[in-house]
């Protein structure tokens, strides 16, 4: 009886430990994009969080080489889907970068680097 006791007790253990690993992993989405058309890049990013009332704060640069070529922040809840424009210059390489946070928690940074034709 009191091996079973043991056993059952260790499932039990074991099992809850899991569950509360499996409601601290947070499922973010933060992918950027960065498209031309001519001289205008179109420099996107789409921040979701795993909640509704996650409060979302993202900075979004675009970089020509090693100088900041624009730059926007926004927040918001839940998600944000960002869009902006800017004049480039053809054959140049931009690297478009997204800084986000959730809920006061900086996320990995995110980025894309591509040549404008």
């Amino acid at each position: 009886m009191w091996k079973r006791v043991m056993v059952l007790s260790l499932i039990l253990a074991l099992i809850l430990g899991i569950s509360a690993q499996a409601v601290q992993i947070r499922a973010v989405q933060l992918q950027p994009t960065l498209s031309f058309s001519g001289t205008t890049a179109t420099c996107k990013t789409v921040v979701v969080a795993d909640n509704d009332a996650d409060r979302i704060s993202i900075t979004v640069r675009l970089w020509d080489g090693a100088m900041i070529h624009s730059q926007w922040s926004t927040s918001g809840r839940g998600a944000i889907n960002f869009r902006q424009t800017a004049t480039v210059t053809r054959g140049k390489t931009y690297k478009l970068t997204v800084n986000a946070t959730i809920n006061g928690v900086a996320q990995p940074q995110q980025s894309v680097t591509r040549t404008c034709p």
